[in-house]
């Protein structure tokens, strides 16, 4: 798997996994879903370590890594559960949108940089206000909304924390099947747990919808899915992943509307362009900018070559 494959996989992952975790939590109650989801990822990537490289390729030195991972699966898949009880699935995407500003914002304490140029503030201020119009408007039209939107600041934060996490260490000898089950291994207590605190009845399988969205996200999204992230992540640089929830809202969105049902009114359009207006001038324009830079550098340094 090449970068450019493994980021296009990213993309289309990001874009159906929303719509697909509420399909699974229409019949399932949201912890089981998320439970029986990694439990058949697990074991189908114990089965496929067994099949292609002879045993268990998960070491010790690595536990780190995989605790760490493991933040981007429990407690963060929770609270995208249950937050799709409350706010649509195009709208959970446009919340994971934000993931880059709180990276930034983590990237300060945790990797002791900071990327906040005046040019990527005025993109977090863009896209903040942008949180604020779908903010006041979900308010306005459901009076539970706000758990929803908490939940998913609180899973966006988790996500970026592990994401940052991940930087800061090297895991460039860890291969990412390898990460991806070691990542659910450990998250795997936590969500059995929430499971049987919130519920604890094993439900009826049934071969309906919300059945087929838990074994796409077991095979697709929890495997496929977070060996081609963890790839990307260790490949490519921070800035073009961080392009991912830029490209994803909108396709989330449009699978919401036409396969779901979803309403997207004109608060939410216009607090979701904000949103994303303001993540391409953090992240896109600023790139745009050094590169024409650095074009500028060589056109003048060759020229210079040329008189002499």
């Amino acid at each position: 798997m090449g970068p450019p494959l493994a980021y296009l996989i990213v993309i289309a992952v990001w874009a159906t996994t929303p719509l697909a975790i509420k399909l699974s939590s229409e019949y399932f109650a949201p912890m089981a879903a998320a439970s029986l989801r990694f439990l058949l990822a697990c074991a189908i990537a114990c089965c496929l370590i067994a099949l292609f490289r002879g045993g268990s390729s998960l070491k010790r030195t690595h536990w780190k890594a995989y605790l760490v991972a493991s933040l981007g699966i429990f407690p963060n898949m929770p609270l995208v559960y249950m937050a799709t009880g409350y706010i649509s699935s195009g709208l959970v995407s446009v919340m994971m949108a934000t993931a880059p500003f709180i990276m930034g914002a983590l990237s300060i304490f945790v990797l002791r940089q900071n990327p906040f140029t005046p040019l990527r503030m005025l993109g977090l201020v863009v896209a903040l206000a942008g949180l604020l119009v779908i903010t006041a408007n979900q308010f306005a039209l459901d009076a539970d909304a706000w758990r929803g939107i908490l939940l998913m600041l609180g899973s966006t934060f988790t996500f970026s924390l592990s994401n940052v996490l991940l930087k800061r260490m090297d895991t460039s000898t860890i291969d990412p099947l390898e990460q991806s089950l070691g990542a659910m291994i450990f998250a795997l207590p936590g969500l059995l747990l929430c499971w049987q605190v919130s519920d604890g009845n094993v439900p009826k399988i049934a071969p309906n919808s919300a059945t087929w969205a838990v074994v796409y996200l077991a095979v697709v999204a929890s495997i496929v899915g977070f060996m081609a992230f963890y790839y990307v992540l260790r490949t490519l640089p921070f800035e073009l992943v961080g392009l991912v929830p830029l490209i994803t809202p909108a396709l989330a969105m449009t699978l919401g509307v036409l396969y779901a049902g979803e309403m997207v009114d004109d608060a939410l359009k216009l607090g979701s362009l904000m949103i994303l207006l303001g993540l391409a001038i953090y992240e896109v324009v600023p790139g745009l900018l050094k590169r024409r830079r650095m074009s500028v550098v060589v056109s003048g340094c060759a020229g210079t070559a040329q008189h002499q």
